[in-house]
């Protein structure tokens, strides 16, 4: 279990609270990202605010603002935005529950959290709660504020968890009824319609899982860093290279000049001291 949760609150239904903590339910495993570097020398790209007339600006002279026609903006100070911003409640407000098939998927936002109890006391009437809602096969539908936004979320029982899903207002999902003149109105024959449902029974699998699927995109490109790494010295091409607590002086310095050759730099080292170099006694000249 992470060491600690994204949020906690209480779980509200009419008179009935529990103190609940909330945990991601997305992996913990990192997401691989890639950076824009240049391919000349390797460095990042870096992105930055430019106004078409005044040039590059500090982020304290941009304002947000709605488009209301070409090239035509209505600025919209953030102080205003913050206003309409409410204030953030601690609790996950039951307004009812419903039949588990009511709320479609296509509602869903993709975001989920588990929530637990947070503490002895709340273990009890979470568990009972809990078990209410799956022995009704009801889900709680509710709303709460989290990142300063009024939000809906749908509760339903996990195990011995509640899985708390975020779902879209319905305004921000789009009707399906515009796209269903994409579809003729045909009624299947009933050849076919035996033939498909033979079809669906054969390939049904019943002992079906989910974890046999993995990103096939994220473990190539996973293969395909490390096998870079093998492949590269990075001690020599890395501008940052990293050094283990204790290393020596010596390896530091040829780190350090093996940087300095992939950065461009030559071979002469006018002014730096070689670690653990001595130099050799100057023998006096004998006189003729």
């Amino acid at each position: 279990m992470p060491a600690r949760s994204e949020w906690k609150g209480f779980l509200q239904v009419n008179q009935l609270q529990v103190a609940v903590k909330a945990f991601s339910a997305a992996s913990s495993e990192p997401e691989i990202t890639l950076n824009q570097l240049h391919r000349g020398c390797g460095e990042r790209i870096r992105q930055q605010r430019i106004c078409p007339v005044h040039g590059p600006i500090e982020s304290e002279s941009i304002v947000s603002g709605y488009r209301v026609a070409d090239e035509c903006y209505l600025p919209i100070e953030a102080e205003e935005l913050e206003q309409l911003r409410p204030d953030t409640d601690k609790a996950i407000a039951v307004h009812c529950f419903v039949d588990s098939q009511v709320i479609d998927p296509v509602f869903h936002t993709g975001r989920t959290l588990y929530l637990v109890p947070d503490g002895p006391p709340g273990q009890r009437a979470f568990s009972v709660l809990r078990e209410g809602m799956k022995t009704t096969g009801r889900h709680a539908f509710s709303q709460l504020v989290i990142s300063r936004r009024e939000q809906l979320a749908l509760l339903r029982p996990y195990g011995r968890l509640l899985a708390m899903t975020f779902v879209e207002y319905p305004h921000r999902v789009r009707s399906s009824a515009d796209y269903e003149s994409e579809v003729s109105r045909l009624t299947p024959g009933t050849n076919e319609m035996d033939l498909v449902r033979q079809l669906i029974e054969t390939m049904t699998d019943s002992q079906f899982e989910l974890n046999r699927y993995r990103d096939p995109y994220m473990d190539g490109l996973s293969a395909l860093i490390e096998q870079h790494i093998a492949a590269t010295d990075l001690t020599t091409t890395s501008k940052s290279p990293h050094l283990d607590e204790g290393a020596d002086d010596e390896r530091l310095m040829e780190t350090l000049i093996a940087s300095l050759k992939a950065a461009g730099v030559g071979n002469s080292m006018t002014g730096v001291p070689r670690s653990r170099t001595v130099e050799p006694e100057r023998q006096e000249q004998k006189s003729a």
